[in-house]
């Protein structure tokens, strides 16, 4: 009797399958997710480092050191965390983020931090909270220990980047993956407004839709430039190791590719260098690296009239976004589904424009500076268009829904 009388948040932290003893807390259970989920990607990266030396000249140039350093540095800007390097006589900063990493250190914390609350007694959103903050600060305790041991006069990670951006990664990744585990003994969603959730789900499908059509914009592109990708790894002299790293390099930095062909979707278009301006109203280009992906870029001067049409993929991003959402959380109410729709839309223009944002940064030093989105005409574009759709799709839902 005595047990039933027990409130479940009581007896979650006593009860066990059987034959088990009492779950461990959640903040002991965290903490080992944020050190395994910062130490399994870091260890990956390391191993790709030594592979790479060795691949490259059988480690007839540097040290063990310098190739598990060169493993955490690429491990660091997965993170946000700016490289400054010593190049002869100058200098230069990396601030772009290879996001195909990053995704994967997301992905990591994800499912650790999943581990973590189905394996640990969770009582409430308090304790869940304690739980994100635990495995974050460890996650970056870790990131800023790597820095500081990686720093050298000719490397220099940002160490308030490394702890800042390691936090950051791991609170998104680690906290979905508690709130995740913790589902069925903790009902978080009772507590967040229908339509909040609603526009959310929204506004995320609008962005995903979006950067799926970038990234088949990209694909078809570099498909029909195939013959010029092949062209700069024969230059590059690449063997069948070398061929294999630069398959992964091109994997870490495809979602970049994938974001900036989303902006130029959007209108804005990107820069890849100083002065370079890829869009549909028009192209102009300089000296770029040899690289790959780079083949994709369109040729300088005036695209096809057709390219103009490709503005209105925004617009039904959002359409079919708001489509889905009003078939998951139906309202009947003109009212209540242009602002839903318009919600979806300004959201996901804001989103995209956030995830757009972290695809650009300086990859080297002079021209190479200045590789990205105009931030401001993005946004502008992003939420202009993609508002549209989403009022537009969100009032005609409402009414196929009133005559149904």
């Amino acid at each position: 009797m005595t047990s039933l009388l027990d409130p479940p948040s009581t007896r979650a932290g006593r009860e066990a399958g059987p034959g088990e003893g009492p779950l461990r807390p959640l903040a002991l259970g965290a903490a080992v997710a944020g050190a395994v989920a910062a130490g399994s990607v870091l260890l990956g990266c390391m191993a790709l480092g030594l592979v790479g030396w060795f691949a490259s000249d059988a480690g007839g140039h540097g040290t063990t050191r310098d190739a598990l350093r060169v493993g955490t540095d690429g491990w660091l800007l997965a993170h946000g965390a700016d490289l400054h390097l010593a190049i002869g006589g100058g200098s230069a900063t990396i601030t772009a983020m290879p996001l195909g990493l990053t995704l994967l250190c997301l992905y990591v914390a994800h499912r650790l931090g999943a581990w973590a609350a189905a394996t640990s007694a969770v009582e409430d959103l308090r304790s869940l909270a304690l739980g994100a903050v635990v495995l974050s600060g460890v996650y970056a305790l870790v990131a800023l220990v790597c820095a500081v041991l990686a720093s050298t006069p000719a490397a220099e990670p940002s160490l308030l980047g490394s702890f800042g951006g390691g936090f950051l990664v791991a609170l998104l990744g680690g906290g979905t993956g508690l709130l995740r585990g913790s589902r069925d003994r903790v009902d978080w969603r009772a507590r967040v407004p229908e339509w909040v959730r609603a526009v959310g789900c929204g506004a995320v499908a609008a962005t995903l839709l979006l950067v799926v059509a970038g990234s088949v914009a990209l694909t078809v592109t570099l498909l029909l430039n195939i013959a010029d990708a092949a062209n700069v790894l024969a230059v590059l002299h690449a063997d069948t190791p070398g061929g294999l790293l630069y398959t992964l390099l091109v994997a870490a930095v495809a979602p970049n590719a994938s974001l900036l062909s989303a902006s130029y979707l959007l209108g804005p278009g990107f820069a890849v260098g100083t002065g370079s301006l890829v869009s549909p109203a028009g192209v102009a280009l300089g000296p770029v690296p040899a690289f790959p992906l780079l083949a994709a870029l369109p040729a300088p001067g005036t695209p096809p009239g057709w390219v103009a049409g490709l503005v209105a993929t925004p617009v039904l991003a959002a359409v079919v976004a708001v489509v889905l959402m009003q078939r998951r959380h139906p309202v009947f109410s003109y009212q209540a589904g242009a602002l839903r729709g318009l919600g979806c839309g300004v959201a996901g223009g804001l989103l995209a424009t956030l995830t757009v944002a972290l695809a650009g940064g300086a990859v080297g030093p002079g021209r190479m500076r200045d590789v990205g989105a105009p931030l401001l005409d993005t946004v502008v574009s992003a939420t202009v268009a993609m508002g549209v759709g989403g009022l537009v799709a969100g009032v005609a839902v409402a009414a196929w829904a009133r005559r149904r």
